[in-house]
């Protein structure tokens, strides 16, 4: 799901619309490598009681994940971006594997809203 794919290929293959005619209203997505995904009911729950669109839990990242992606605040509008290493120029590397100023990294664990997402 981190690719960015997931959302045009479950529309224009009509996924989406086969679990909404289903009666599907979320999904838990993750990653296939990510061995330690689970799909918990309390955080299904949390989800749900917010009404967000979209939810991804993140976790903190450590010294072995420096050069994994992480999460940011956007100097523009305030909210929060994934950024991932592929889109920091090498001058800013360094600044970008500071755990320290950056704590969370993406899990590839996301919650969706399908009525949202149509």
């Amino acid at each position: 799901p981190v690719h960015g794919d997931l959302y045009p290929a479950m529309l224009g293959s009509g996924t989406l619309d086969k679990l909404l005619k289903k009666g599907f209203k979320y999904m838990f997505v993750s990653n296939s490598d990510n061995l330690g995904a689970t799909m918990d009911l309390k955080i299904l729950t949390h989800f749900a009681s917010t009404q967000a669109p979209f939810m991804m839990e993140v976790a903190c990242r450590t010294d072995a994940d420096k050069k994994g992606g992480h999460l940011a605040k956007d100097k523009a509008s305030g909210g929060l971006l994934l950024r991932e290493s592929a889109q920091c120029p090498e001058a800013d590397e360094k600044e970008f594997q500071n755990t320290d100023k950056y704590k969370f990294f993406n899990t590839t664990n996301l919650w969706v809203d399908l009525v949202a997402w149509k």
